[in-house]
Order: C-alpha cells, then sequence, then structure tokens
C-alpha cells in the first residue's frame, strides 16, 4: 500500500500494483518466489529477496517483489532502484512501470514520475489507473487544471475508477467545495465499499458530513 499525498488532511490511500496470483506456466518460478514471501514481515521479505539477487538469479518479477517489500519498509528510494531494474529487464513490464512512477512521484521527481506514466500510457491507454495516477502528479504540482483533465479522461474510460472518483474528491475538498467531494466520494463508496478506497472515502464522507457541510 502506497500512502500518496494530498493538502487535504482527510487523504489518502492509493496502491502499489502487486504480482498477482495464477500465472501463466511461464511465470511459475516468480509465483513460487511470490507463495515463499507469504506471511513473512517486509524486512523479511527484503532478505529473502535480496539473497536471490546475490546468488545471481534475479528475474524482473524478484526486482518487482524487492521493490514492493522496499516500501513496505518505508524506503521509496530502494524500492524505486528495485523497479528500476524491474523495467531495464522488460520495459515493457506495466506494474513495475507504474510503481516506479508512484516511488519517483512519492520523493517529489515529477519530471520522471510522468515519463513513467507515459511510458505505461503507451502500453495500456485505456487503463485509468494510469490516468488518474499521473493526474495525481500533476496535482502535487498544484496544475489542477491538467489534473483535472486527466481524472476525466480516467472517467471516460471508466464512469466507475475509484482512484479518479477518488481524488477528485480529494482536489474538491482542498478547494473547499465540499458538497462536490462528498458527490464523489460517495460514488467511490457505491462502486465498491470494501474497497480499502471505499472505506476512506466512506471515512472521508463521514468526518465532511459531520463537520463541514451545514
Amino acid at each position: 500500500m502506497l500512502r500518496h499525498r494530498r493538502r487535504f488532511g482527510l487523504v489518502t490511500v492509493a496502491f502499489l500494483f502487486i504480482l498477482q496470483a495464477g500465472l501463466a506456466a511461464a511465470d511459475e518460478a516468480a509465483d513460487a518466489v511470490r507463495k515463499q514471501l507469504e506471511g513473512k514481515t517486509p524486512q523479511e521479505k527484503v532478505d529473502l529477496l535480496n539473497g536471490i539477487v546475490d546468488d545471481g538469479q534475479p528475474t524482473k518479477d524478484v526486482y518487482f517483489l524487492l521493490g514492493n517489500a522496499h516500501y513496505e519498509l518505508g524506503n521509496a528510494q530502494k524500492a524505486a532502484l528495485a523497479f528500476e531494474q524491474a523495467v531495464a529487464k522488460d520495459p515493457t513490464y506495466f506494474k513495475a512501470i507504474m510503481n516506479l512512477g508512484l516511488m519517483y512521484d512519492e520523493q517529489q521527481m515529477f519530471p520522471k514520475a510522468i515519463e513513467a506514466f507515459e511510458q505505461a500510457a503507451q502500453l495500456d491507454p485505456k487503463n485509468p489507473d494510469v490516468w488518474s495516477h499521473m493526474g495525481n502528479t500533476y496535482y502535487a504540482q498544484s496544475n489542477h487544471a491538467k489534473a483535472t483533465e486527466l481524472y476525466g479522461q480516467a472517467l471516460a474510460l471508466d464512469p466507475n475508477a475509484q482512484h479518479a472518483l477518488y481524488s477528485l474528491g480529494v482536489a474538491f475538498a482542498d478547494a473547499g467545495i465540499f458538497r462536490e467531494a462528498v458527490v464523489y466520494w460517495g460514488r467511490v463508496v457505491k462502486s465498491d465499499p470494501t474497497s480499502e478506497l471505499g472505506k476512506n472515502a466512506a471515512e472521508n464522507l463521514e468526518l465532511v458530513q459531520k463537520y463541514l457541510v451545514p
């Protein structure tokens, strides 16, 4: 999980992309490594994965998982280095590119973050998360017009895109337009109240409606 910056105090949560179970046969080795990590602490994960790297057998997925483990430890810089290694091995590795963009954004390396998200957009232009995360990076630089445009682009692809809806709620809340924030966070909750973003949106709604909206 990656906590994403926002000016508004009620926020916020975004997420690292993860290596999914149920991989194709060609990726059985990656699935085996992922299973070895189950139940381990972040430091144990880093130690195990670094051992694989030191043995001279690192695949792109090992570096990808190492990046996630480093972020779990709170080290965005080392996470970015691991994701860079994953992308170096496979420039089409979408999840690694997205996570790399998130790590650059976390470190306020905004031009590099946008470059990563643009690379991801070339690979999967119909993925709404690409555009909403890119929007977050522009938003963090106070380019609210460009951010809003990108959130809208995400919602054009998927009207229920939770990340874009949530981020628009944050943008309206930051601007003091709480009734609109309530609308967008309400849509997040309606689309999936059990997701992490759904739960956070529900908390935000409760606080806004209790203290800020007459």
